[in-house]
């Protein structure tokens, strides 16, 4: 018998991470003090769950063979991302990104030396305050708390450190022939929420971005950013959008998004956000700051892509207007950071897609007899998007029956089997490594 342990390997980081303050700092990397992501985590990892259950099974008194566990994570965003593209991408690279007040930002992103892939989280990196774009100042009440009208607090929240970060992998994403890779974003976590107006700024002349110990061979230290005739803040959009697009010198980019939101609209980027205790007029000052972004980048890319080769080709019935551009599925990710990245010419992709197909998960479902799922909560967006959703569906293709472990069961029994699920089990207040010994007592009877 053959099992496969699957999941998050980490806890879920918000999609935008607005209203936390500018200048907070993301979660820790993963080569940061304590651990991996997993071993901070309330939320017991693939690899804890497969060692119980393989430990589980040999105390029965079963032969030594007999039943073989595997594991292999999951994640769309935040440092998990980083840590589930381990296996495929194992070189860890180091540097700094400039950040907030000129202080520098350590960023670390991982490299697949085989096919120049540089993967990237954009959680890592905080967002700075944009007083001089648009200035709002309608009250953002905290999600416990009263209201308040600070402007410095209801200002967009700008994604210049993340334009940094893509100039950096850019510049690391090398075959080893020297031909230009990939750079695979993961947006979900990113902290602004200005369309990517600050990420194109930055890759249209980025300042220095420096490599520490452990960052790619032959670093220069320099972001591959523009040449000294780099755009001004003041530039035309299509200036340096030209100039951004520039920077990335064929690199291939792709936003790994954990939504599929678009930019703006009643499902937009601004509007999730009363959920995490912004004020509805605060969120529509926001949307129209968005779509004052998006309607000036659209004509820019329409500018420079009037041959059709542009990132979504020529259409006969439209242009590259803003509601085209802005509704493409999943570029609300990040606050807009996706946006960006249509607007330079790359793809977007499910998070979760990416990994799975990155990890070889067909593959190792193919030849498994069981597949157990480990999530945190089993309800609406595990059924509907996650990682559950992902696992059951590509379950489905080998007939393989799929067992869900999470600490709180929401799904009723018919969403369930709807799903494609054999089996549920929530551990509650007790200790997760209790139920998964009595789960697997149960599923790997002979």
């Amino acid at each position: 018998m053959r099992v496969l342990v699957t999941g998050s390997t980490g806890p879920v980081v918000p999609d935008g991470a607005w209203p936390a303050r500018a200048g907070d700092l993301a979660p820790a990397s993963p080569d940061g003090a304590g651990g991996p992501v997993s071993a901070r985590s309330t939320t017991p990892a693939p690899r804890d769950v497969a060692r119980w259950w393989a430990e589980t099974v040999s105390a029965t008194g079963r032969p030594r063979g007999e039943v073989q566990v595997d594991h292999v994570g999951l994640a769309s965003s935040g440092p998990a991302f980083l840590d589930a593209v381990a296996l495929v991408a194992p070189e860890l690279l180091a540097g700094v990104v400039p950040g907030p007040g000129g202080r520098d930002v350590p960023v670390a992103v991982r490299r697949d030396v085989r096919t120049g892939t540089v993967y990237a989280d954009a959680s890592q990196v905080p967002a700075v305050e944009d007083p001089a774009t648009h200035d709002l100042t309608t009250g953002r009440r905290a999600p416990d708390g009263p209201s308040s009208s600070a402007a410095a607090s209801s200002t967009p929240r700008a994604s210049d450190a993340l334009g940094h970060l893509v100039a950096l992998c850019a510049d690391a994403a090398r075959t080893a022939d020297g031909r230009p890779g990939r750079v695979v974003l993961a947006t979900g976590g990113a902290r602004s929420h200005d369309a990517g107006e600050g990420l194109l700024r930055a890759l249209s002349g980025a300042p220095a971005a420096r490599t520490g110990p452990g960052g790619p061979p032959g670093a220069t230290g320099r972001a591959p950013s523009c040449s000294d005739g780099a755009p001004t803040a003041a530039a035309p959009t299509a200036e340096r959008l030209r100039a951004a697009r520039r920077a990335l010198r064929d690199v291939r980019l792709v936003a790994a998004v954990a939504t599929d939101a678009p930019l703006l609209g009643l499902h937009g980027a601004s509007a999730a956000l009363a959920a995490r205790g912004v004020e509805d007029a605060l969120a529509q000052d926001l949307e129209r700051a968005l779509g004052a972004v998006a309607h000036e980048v659209a004509a820019a890319v329409e500018a420079l892509d009037r041959d059709g080769r542009g990132p979504l080709g020529r259409d006969l019935l439209a242009t590259a207007g803003p509601r085209r551009l802005a509704g493409v599925p999943g570029s609300g990710s990040g606050g807009g950071a996706a946006f960006a990245v249509v607007a330079l010419g790359g793809r977007l992709v499910p998070a979760l897609r990416e990994v799975a197909d990155v990890v070889g998960l067909d593959e190792r479902l193919a030849v498994a007899d069981l597949v157990v799922v480990v999530v945190d909560e089993l309800g609406a967006h595990e059924m509907g998007e996650g990682a559950v959703h992902v696992v059951a569906q590509r379950a489905a293709r080998h007939a393989v029956p799929v067992v869900v472990v999470a600490r709180s069961v929401v799904a009723g029994r018919r969403e369930q089997a709807a799903a494609g699920l054999s089996g549920a089990y929530a551990w509650g207040q007790d200790a997760p490594q209790t139920l998964v010994e009595r789960v697997a007592r149960t599923w790997s009877r002979a």
